[in-house]
């Protein structure tokens, strides 16, 4: 099963249904596949065939899913680039990932043209929006689907052949370019489908990034379904209200700070204004006890959690009966879930032993959906993959239920006086306490200590507290030595596009100047 298998059987059998909207135009099944296999054909005109990278730098647009099935059928492999990128960063993901092609959004042409000379195997960039302003190196798209001459290829990838490329967040170092064939998207996308099935006439919406995986997988299982999705190119919580109520939304997956965003701008509950939604998704971080009873007055739907990475997508769900659950015992909201169908989990110690139920340890999948591989690093591959089982570098717990509970990153442990302090047991001490609306743990420098525990906090709207206040309530909770030693308050947490908190930006101006990030 290739990534445009399901999107070609929909176009065959039902044209006229409608394949998807974005804010400039809407598709049927049968438009996007003449539209998909032109650029195919340009694609092939242009040169590239199978194991090329083609990469995409764009927000979400119709676009992105044509580009995609198009290369899926030249044999290409698509490299979803993260649109927040600096321009070093940016040189350093098309460089890595060796891409010969690039679609590029229109607000992104001008950093990557900047850039060009640096990337000597980019020979064919193709700018999406207004062609007026496009850079003269640039193939206007228009102009690139009308250099198509032929038909597509006939040639056919394996389903165990590279798909797509992603790039890590580099939230805990340089990026690294993570392979996934074909099958592993088909798995995916067929799970998501036996957990949000849509029917031929139903819409979801795609607001997570693109280039993030769970936004790709979107559009993938909305092929799937033969349904249709709305691509937003940015979130604003009051255009995502607006579209689930006008548009008849059957789905939407936010991570909680959107959510959030979304609930503040809710001002009067009307039960059927949102009644078309019946699934609501979110990841990235558990949500509140109080922010899941408000999504439940607001969206009288079922509400999942899925946690995966970039490296596996999906690993765990919280299921609706869980969230159901944790109304009456918020600690299960602490949970990712159990393992999803044909995943295995085990919690391993240093030594790569198991350890006992309700003991921590670094989190182990085995599973169908594991990537193939970090792009041409075979060492960080070995590594990561070991003896058939993917080791995720969090650390977490099974209960004797099954449910997983990820306790902290395994490179985010503070080492204090000897002692091991996992940041997310103080962050979820400092999130009891009711002027506390969300915080990072991090560890700083200190010279008795080697590292000491430093909270940075951002305060609920009108409340008030000191540090001393805050270290004192955690004093009450946690062991000496886990307790903060001091505490900083900041408007906002710094996020990347996945919405996970970067802890390395707020580590940062503590650690200059020292040549290791650890003591």
């Amino acid at each position: 099963m290739l990534m445009h298998d399901h999107f070609d059987y929909w176009s065959r059998i039902a044209p006229g249904r409608e394949f998807g909207v974005d804010a400039y135009r809407r598709l049927s099944y049968g438009e996007a596949a003449i539209e998909s296999a032109r650029l195919a054909s340009a694609l092939h005109r242009a040169g590239l065939g199978p194991g090329d990278r083609l990469a995409i730098l764009s927000r979400n647009r119709l676009e992105y899913a044509l580009v995609s099935f198009a290369a899926s059928r030249v044999g290409a492999v698509v490299v979803p680039v993260n649109v927040r990128l600096a321009a070093e960063e940016l040189r350093f993901v098309l460089s890595d990932s060796g891409a010969r092609c690039a679609f590029v959004d229109a607000p992104f042409q001008g950093t990557l043209d900047g850039i060009r000379g640096a990337l000597p195997s980019l020979d064919c960039i193709v700018g999406m929006g207004d062609p007026h302003d496009l850079p003269e190196a640039m193939h206007d798209y228009a102009s690139f689907l009308a250099s198509a001459s032929e038909p597509p290829p006939s040639t056919r990838s394996q389903a165990s052949d590279d798909a797509v490329q992603y790039y890590t967040s580099g939230t805990t170092g340089e990026p690294k370019g993570v392979v996934h064939g074909h099958i592993a998207l088909a798995v995916a996308a067929s799970y998501w489908r036996s957990v949000f099935p849509l029917g031929a006439d139903e819409r979801q919406l795609l607001v997570s990034p693109a280039f993030h995986s769970g936004g790709f997988l979107n559009f993938l299982h909305t092929t799937l379904c033969g349904a249709s999705v709305y691509f937003l190119a940015k979130f604003d919580p009051g255009e995502v209200l607006r579209l689930i109520a006008e548009e008849s939304l059957v789905r939407a997956s936010l991570v909680p700070a959107t959510l959030d965003a979304c609930l503040a701008e809710v001002k009067e509950t009307h039960p059927d204004r949102f009644g078309s939604l019946r699934y609501l998704s979110y990841g990235a971080s558990p949500i509140s006890a109080d922010t899941m009873r408000r999504a439940l007055e607001v969206f009288p739907c079922e509400i999942h959690q899925q946690f995966g990475m970039t490296e596996a997508p999906i690993l765990t769900h919280l299921m609706p009966q869980d969230h159901q659950r944790g109304l009456s015992d918020p600690s299960m909201l602490l949970s990712t879930g159990r393992a999803v169908v044909g995943c295995e989990l085990r919690i391993l110690d240093e030594a790569g032993r198991e350890v006992p139920t309700g003991e921590p340890g670094e989190i182990c999948a085995r599973t169908p959906l594991v990537m193939k591989g970090y792009h041409q690093r075979p060492e960080a591959t070995a590594e990561t993959l070991r003896r058939g089982w993917l080791h995720t570098g969090d650390i977490g717990f099974l209960d004797a239920q099954g449910y997983l509970r990820i306790v902290d990153r395994k490179k985010d442990m503070i080492v204090s006086g000897a002692e091991n302090v996992f940041a997310r047991e103080v962050e979820q001490s400092l999130l009891a306490h009711p002027a506390v609306h969300e915080t990072a743990v991090i560890g700083v420098p200190s010279q008795q200590w080697g590292e000491e525990v430093k909270a940075v906090v951002v305060l609920e709207s009108g409340q008030a507290v000191s540090a001393e206040e805050l270290m004192a309530f955690c004093g009450e909770r946690l062991a000496g030595y886990k307790r903060p030693r001091s505490v900083d308050f900041v408007p906002a947490l710094p996020r990347n596009a996945n919405g996970k908190i970067l802890k390395r930006l707020l580590r940062e101006p503590y650690w200059e100047g020292h040549s290791r990030r650890i003591s």
